[in-house]
């Protein structure tokens, strides 16, 4: 009788030391308070299942409490589908009860919002990690649907100071670039400093220090195996140990004599690839082991007992008995609670998958798809997905089941796929058509945030079928939804007729027809749809209109600020159609009061597209930027708070969502690289770029490049000056009017200009809007000024300093003071010139808006020209060089030169001593009788930080370094 080799361990981990370590480290990390975030990426089989298994060993005995969620190949992955395998590991008795939407065991439950179950599980893991470390390990990722991973990043920003070590694996071959996790895992590395790691092959060392472990042998042999394992399996760690296995059921590799032996491997024909491998195994089981092996490699990658002898007519005792088998032969491994099995590894599942006949194959998803739907709360996921395999058409049922479950999480994503997998299944029939135009309405409403062109088609193609079917509810539904997306897009000619007719048409609906559109819908009860009128008609400039239906809604309305889930959006909607409308009307004290309401709403509801907007582009852009220019610390916290709102958006990328939240101050701020380098324009075609335009336009005329500015406005604007009010986007597309008109002055074509600014006052006079109106009056100062009529000129840029004065407008009273500066100097009044440039520049340094500083001090060196004072016109003209040259600002840099060559031209003036030029002289004049800085800024019509600089450059000519120096110096010298 042949001697038994001593037991090889059952887990041997080899050529991962480096891994090990850093693990170990983190691990420490949390163990001592401090979050972490590991991401493991590999190629399939390269030894990711190892490590972390091993890993998740050591963290247990070091006291640390381990939780594990999977993804799972072949299947559809449901709605936080990991999240809820690692919440079913868990029980009460460990500590906390389990978050709401993941108590019922294994299934999601309700949830309120998307906000409110990233905020449970962030409340549930914050508690239970007090009690003790917490190790989260989130397995083959990979395969995750959306909602899992926008739970992923939340969570992985959120655990800088809670001891927890969070550590994801995923195949690095599977992800391609539009992968979603292929997207993420850059954020996750920026946002909460994850650290990745990358498996690679195992060398020959490593095969080698394998081969020791289990099979002791000489130096020699273990050598010239370790070069054979390296060649036929490249390193792939579970290929090596496979095909080890392999050789030794094929007696290459045997014990004899008290030890372990290898052959001549020259003529050993193992088959390199793992499935031959995992074939010869298999085959050595039996016909009947095969066969209920095969039944549960269809079934899944975890399969229990019960369905398995369901699915295979069987009872549970042969299943046992393969079971053992299967073990032995390491194709599976028994699951904890002893109910069920999974398969050793994926690639072993899809191994025995692939080599089911494809008849056969289908004849076994529909058996079990038919054992699911029969058993007790079946998951649709998985029974529509077998269903799916065959082309069944019951898949379709699942599917809509499927999708409703993930609409109910606000995993919209995953429930828009759902439909459309439904929709592809249904026959173009005339029994189909009712159900196939409420799928089509049902995915454009999912994806009208992201994908809103597309989605106007699907809209189309569901009107044509609700009108084939008679289906009124249908019908209203989709006019209502086409008028909304129209709306993104700007498109009021046509969006706000049919967003009225849906309303009315809704509205009117019989009573058991409205309950029909509800339950297919997103938007709470569509008895209060009326509310999402008004931000629609702000968004067109009738803002009269939008006030009256805003408020007319919230008065009949007076409670619907609660948890009603009824409401939906409809009331959000109101308010911050109500907020767009004040802060347009001047109204800031009740815009604000508005603004509280509607963000209280949002964040209670987790509706972060529209609460993203009104933070970014309606607090920012259309308060702050222009209300509260020179409340800096304010923007700066709001552009932080969108941030946050930005990421937790599903369908935006993080450069976006930087984007939106930062755009309306980049310019503002100086941060014209920046703001270039982010502009989205991959999504030129969404409502979101209609946001971008006019930054994108503004930014090209200053930096000289005209026709990319006109080519932005011809886009926007394909009717030119004859754009009717209304019918567009008035919030994006008056800025644009007035950017028309200035390009037009700038090319000297007067009667073009006349045209553009015509434009501007109808669409001014239409809208009612106060927001506009002292940039208009200005822009007809410069038209008068370019045509000879400085009376008209001066008088237009009264007014524009009168608008701008109430509701205050820091940024438009900056400009305003500029002009008249400039109309000042042409009259040669020149102290009132200095008195509004004095006051220009005040604002810009109080609004910290280089740029337009920068502006005002070209201004400024033009007076001073024109005064008689060129050395001062130089200094000037310097300091407004140091801010352009950085922002490449071409058109005031032609300014400045054309105006450096006019002071070239200028006859030299009396010159002092050390090269003082007479500004510095009045300067240190000034200062040699002890005023301050202050009150030398106020005796030259200066600022104080001029002064400043002043004071710097004469220090330096007399090479000194204080007032007393430099007061002695003046004295001496007269």
């Amino acid at each position: 009788m042949a001697a038994k080799p001593p037991a090889a361990p059952q887990s041997t981990l080899v050529g991962r030391a480096r891994e090990q370590a850093l693990l170990r480290e983190r691990l420490a990390d949390a163990l001592d308070g401090q979050g972490r975030v590991v991401l493991i990426g590999g190629e399939a089989g390269i030894g990711k299942t190892a490590l972390t298994e091993t890993f998740c060993r050591e963290a247990t005995a070091q006291g640390a409490f381990v939780l594990v969620g999977r993804c799972f190949d072949l299947t559809e992955t449901p709605p936080y589908g990991p999240w809820v395998e690692l919440f079913s590991r868990y029980r009460p008795a460990d500590g906390p009860p389990l978050p709401a939407a993941f108590s019922q065991r294994g299934t999601l439950g309700a949830v309120t919002s998307q906000a409110a179950l990233l905020q449970q599980v962030l409340d549930f893991f914050t508690a239970l990690a007090v009690e003790r470390p917490l190790l989260l390990l989130l397995d083959d990722l990979h395969w995750a649907d959306t909602a899992s991973l926008d739970l992923l990043r939340f969570l992985a920003r959120s655990l800088a100071d809670v001891p927890i070590l969070l550590v994801v694996t995923y195949r690095s071959d599977e992800l391609t670039r539009h992968h979603p996790l292929y997207q993420l895992l850059p954020m996750l590395v920026r946002e909460s400093g994850a650290e990745r790691l990358d498996l690679r092959a195992l060398d020959r060392a490593a095969i080698r220090a394998l081969i020791t472990v289990r099979y002791p042998l000489p130096d020699a042999e273990a050598a010239r195996l370790a070069a054979y394992l390296h060649a036929r399996t490249e390193g792939n760690a579970l290929f090596v140990g496979e095909v080890l296995r392999a050789l030794a059921e094929e007696g290459a590799l045997q014990y004899a004599d008290g030890r372990w032996q290898v052959s001549d491997l020259a003529g050993i024909a193992v088959p390199a690839l793992l499935r031959q491998v995992i074939d010869g195994r298999v085959g050595r089981l039996g016909e009947e082991a095969q066969r209920l092996l095969a039944v549960a490699a269809v079934i899944g990658q975890e399969v229990s007992l019960a369905l398995w002898a369901a699915v295979a007519e069987v009872d549970e005792d042969a299943v046992l008995a393969v079971v053992e088998q299967g073990v032995e032969a390491r194709l599976l491994v028994e699951s904890a609670g002893g109910d069920g099995v999974r398969f050793a590894h994926a690639l072993i599942r899809e191994a025995v998958y692939e080599g089911i006949a494809p008849l056969r194959r289908r004849q076994l998803h529909r058996r079990v798809a038919e054992v699911l739907a029969g058993t007790r709360n079946p998951d649709p996921d998985a029974v529509a997905y077998h269903f799916q395999r065959v082309g069944d058409a019951r898949a379709v049922a699942w599917l809509v089941a499927a999708g409703d479950r993930a609409q109910a999480a606000y995993a919209w994503p995953t429930a828009a796929e759902r439909f459309e997998a439904a929709l592809a299944l249904l026959e173009a029939s005339v029994e189909d058509a009712g159900q196939r135009g409420w799928l089509l309405y049902r995915i454009a409403r999912l994806r009208r945030n992201t994908e809103t062109d597309a989605c106007i088609a699907y809209l189309d193609e569901a009107a044509r079928l609700a009108a084939s079917v008679g289906d009124d509810a249908l019908a209203a539904g989709v006019l209502f939804t086409r008028g909304v997306c129209r709306g993104f897009l700007g498109d009021y000619a046509r969006g706000l007729p049919e967003l009225t007719a849906g309303v009315e048409a809704i509205e009117a609906l019989a009573p058991d027809e409205r309950p029909r559109l509800n339950e297919h819908s997103d938007v709470g009860d569509f008895a209060f749809v009326r509310g999402t009128l008004a931000p629609h008609l702000a968004a067109s400039g009738r803002f009269a209109e939008a006030e009256e239906v805003g408020e007319r809604f919230l008065a009949d309305h007076p409670t619907a600020e609660g948890d009603d889930a009824r409401w939906g959006s409809a009331y959000g909607d109101a308010l911050f159609g109500l907020f767009g409308t004040y802060l347009m009307l001047g109204k800031l004290a009740a815009a604000r009061q508005m603004y509280v309401r509607a963000d209280a709403f949002y964040r209670e509801r987790g509706i972060y597209a529209h609460l993203g907007m009104m933070t970014t582009q309606a607090a920012g852009r259309y308060l702050l930027v222009p209300y509260a220019t020179d409340r800096v610390t304010e923007r700066h916290t709001l552009a932080a708070e969108a941030l946050g709102i930005w990421r937790r958006l599903g369908g935006i990328t993080d450069a976006e969502a930087a984007y939106l939240a930062s755009e309306p101050f980049l310019r503002l701020d100086g941060r014209w690289d920046e703001l270039k380098a982010t502009l989205p324009r991959e999504r030129e075609r969404s409502y979101l770029f209609l946001y971008t335009a006019v930054e994108a336009a503004l930014l090209a005329r200053e930096q000289g490049d005209a026709a990319g500015a006109w080519a932005t406005i011809r886009r926007l604007l394909p009717n030119g000056p004859g754009t009717p009010h209304g019918a567009i986007r008035f919030f994006n597309r008056m800025p644009q009017l007035q950017l028309a008109a200035v390009l037009a002055c700038d090319a000297g074509d007067l009667t073009e200009a006349y045209a553009w600014l015509e434009a501007q006052d109808r669409w001014l006079a239409g809208s009612g809007a106060v927001l506009g109106r002292a940039e208009g009056e200005a822009l007809w100062a410069r038209y008068y000024r370019q045509a000879g009529d400085p009376d008209q000129a001066h008088l237009y840029a009264e007014r524009a300093l009168t608008h701008a004065t109430e509701p205050r407008q820091p940024l438009a009273l900056l400009a305003a003071h500029r002009l008249l500066g400039e109309l000042e100097t042409d009259a040669r009044r020149y102290d009132e010139a200095e008195r509004h440039l004095a006051a220009s520049l005040a604002l810009a340094e109080a609004c910290e808006a280089p740029y337009e500083r920068a502006l005002t001090l070209i201004t400024l060196a033009e007076l001073r020209t024109a005064a008689g004072a060129p050395d001062d016109a130089s200094a000037l003209l310097d300091e407004a060089r140091a801010i352009c040259e950085p922002l490449d600002a071409r058109l005031a840099l032609a300014r400045i030169a054309a105006l450096e060559v006019r002071l070239d031209a200028t006859p030299a003036g009396p010159t002092y001593s050390a090269g003082l030029s007479a500004r510095e002289v009045e300067v240190l004049r000034l200062v040699a009788q002890g005023l301050t800085d202050a009150e030398v800024a106020e005796r030259l019509f200066l600022s104080p930080r001029t002064v400043g600089q002043h004071l710097r450059s004469v220090y330096n000519k007399l090479g000194v370094s204080s007032r007393t120096a430099a007061t002695r110096f003046a004295v001496e010298h007269g």
